[in-house]
């Protein structure tokens, strides 16, 4: 509501006020004054205070249906202020379990205590990891349903971004610990392939490929590169987690406050009068589960 339709409201309410209040009782004075017309068994007395009774009741009346209406509206904010609130607690607590699977910070600090002297350890880490970030999205979106999601997509936009350069670079490590695999390897298999050279047939045609293969691997790879290049990863995560990472976790701090501003803005309204009050909890055919959610 405008505020000149806000001050034109009041001012016909005041007039309204002041015609009640004294306007008529001058009325009904100047009638009995003129003492003509019809007459009547009760005086201008009887008559004053029988219109005083009536406008008190009424007006007790009206002071009780207001009452009786705001303490409606306040039940009814109260009680949307409690379901909104506790959805959007729900969903935060998802979105920063969501944000903690994809930390690259956690998996970094087992591959780098793992990776050297377990190379298929830290590679089953960095795999589980990568899957971690695939499906952050579908989780996310698994929990929200359409009046919701738009509140989101800048958060969920970013969140697929970051993860996917994440897995990008765990995909890099994992090539790296392949190959530090394969080097492990290098001496057992150059001594199996004397062997077999020494005492033909002591083996069989595919463990000396198998073997055969590795050897010339370790013709283009050594030690010193892999850990270098494994090195240079580890610090291209660590400033990805402190660049885009910790963008995440501010945005969802952010998206999350705006959205409670939005929500308490929103549960004031339904205080107001002369306004159908608008329930906005969502309805259970609204929200979106299993091929119903909202994919990003």
């Amino acid at each position: 509501m405008s505020k000149r339709k806000i001050i034109k409201n009041l001012l016909w309410v005041i007039i309204g006020a002041v015609f009640l209040i004294a306007g008529i009782p001058i009325i009904i004075n100047e009638c009995y004054k003129a003492n003509c017309g019809y007459l009547t068994v009760w005086d201008g007395a009887d008559m004053l205070g029988y219109y005083g009774t009536v406008l008190g009741s009424i007006i007790a009346v009206a002071t009780l249906a207001i009452t009786i209406v705001f303490t409606k509206k306040q039940i009814q904010r109260d009680s949307f202020l409690k379901n909104e609130n506790e959805k959007w607690d729900r969903l935060k607590a998802i979105f920063m379990q969501t944000l903690s699977d994809i930390n690259p910070m956690r998996v970094l600090k087992d591959v780098m205590d793992n990776g050297i002297t377990d190379p298929t350890k830290a590679i089953y880490l960095l795999q589980r990891y990568q899957l971690d970030c695939k499906i952050a999205n579908d989780i996310l979106n698994a929990h929200l349903n359409m009046v919701d999601c738009p509140k989101f997509k800048n958060l969920i936009d970013s969140i697929a971004a970051t993860a996917e350069e994440f897995v990008n670079i765990s995909q890099k490590e994992i090539d790296q610990y392949s190959n530090l695999q394969i080097w492990q390897h290098k001496d057992t298999a150059s001594e199996l392939l004397k062997a077999e050279k020494y005492r033909p047939g002591s083996f069989s045609q595919e463990h000396i490929a198998l073997n055969e293969e590795i050897v010339e691997k370790c013709k283009y790879i050594s030690y010193e590169s892999i850990n270098q290049q494994i090195t240079l990863l580890n610090t291209e995560f660590i400033r990805l987690y402190e660049g885009k990472y910790r963008a995440l976790l501010q945005l969802t701090g952010s998206t999350f406050e705006v959205i409670s501003v939005e929500t308490q803005q929103q549960a004031d309204r339904m205080l107001s009068f002369g306004k159908k009050s608008r329930q906005a909890s969502v309805k259970p055919s609204d929200k979106k589960e299993g091929n119903d959610n909202v994919s990003n």
